[in-house]
């Protein structure tokens, strides 16, 4: 399956996957890979469009569009963050083109954990090891791209498999949940309202606030999730003269932002740590 999309001026693929949200995407040949459940999305923008081919299970272009952000009406969004904070129009102007993506909530939730007190390479690193070792995955062009396990996959590994991903105070964080949470946990998920969704996630051993924030916000379409991370807490301190928990300030965003907290938490994330302000 191929196609393409009238790409818009407010949207970049190098942006939207380089923002922190996503970890297990991969650059050769001018193109981006991204695995996305059983299928591997293919991607070049070039043209003024977004050229997409998928290798696997067959994903629609309104799949597509939802996976990249590109159902959201950013024109709107960001006048709406901008009446909300007129600070935010520099940080828009440099932000330009993220958007926020709708990604597989099982596999987003393992990779926040994977995150905890770890380096972006590192992050990467441990998620590409799990897929290999798993083994399910598919050649394209002579490279070999593995999809995300199943739960019933990582339901099957043992003490000392698990082991031999060094994940170190993660491990147990990692065994508890996957011996207690699947796919379906994260569908019914969906059913319920953002604070509802937030106290369950709360209950994951491992998920504290900022990962519970990122598993709305990146899986879970709860656009007004605010995750607050170490930029995130300098940005809300020197932007805006607030300080706190990760609790505090994840609440703070919501009401300076609204329904599109993430949107502003996502531009002043790609600000700060970009344009060497």
């Amino acid at each position: 399956m191929q196609g393409n999309i009238e790409s818009q001026k407010t949207f970049s693929l190098e942006k939207t996957l380089h923002c922190g949200q996503v970890f297990r995407f991969y650059f050769k040949r001018e193109k981006f890979f991204l695995p996305f459940l059983n299928s591997i999305l293919i991607l070049e923008e070039k043209d003024k469009k977004i050229f997409y081919s998928v290798s696997g299970d067959t994903l629609s272009e309104s799949e597509i569009k939802k996976i990249l952000g590109l159902n959201h009406n950013v024109d709107m969004i960001n006048s709406y963050l901008v009446e909300r904070s007129p600070v935010y129009k520099k940080i828009i102007e440099f932000s330009n083109g993220l958007r926020i993506m709708s990604l597989p909530p099982y596999e987003v939730a393992i990779s926040f954990i994977f995150s905890i007190q770890s380096s972006i390479p590192v992050i990467k690193k441990r998620l590409n090891t799990l897929s290999e070792y798993i083994g399910s995955g598919t050649e394209i062009e002579g490279d070999k791209f593995y999809f995300f396990p199943k739960s019933r996959d990582l339901k099957n590994l043992s003490r000392k498999e698990i082991s031999s991903f060094k994940l170190g105070f993660r491990e147990k964080f990692f065994v508890e949940f996957i011996e207690n949470y699947d796919e379906t946990f994260f569908e019914n998920l969906k059913q319920l309202d953002y604070e509802e969704k937030r106290k369950k996630l709360l209950r994951i051993k491992g998920v504290g606030e900022k990962v519970a924030q990122c598993i709305l916000l990146f899986s879970l379409d709860e656009l007004s999730a605010f995750p607050v991370d170490v930029w995130i807490k300098r940005g809300m301190k020197s932007l805006f003269n607030k300080i706190g928990t990760e609790r505090k300030l994840a609440e703070e965003g919501r009401k300076i932002f609204g329904e599109y907290a993430g949107y502003a938490q996502e531009y002043m994330y790609y600000f700060l740590r970009f344009s060497g302000i």
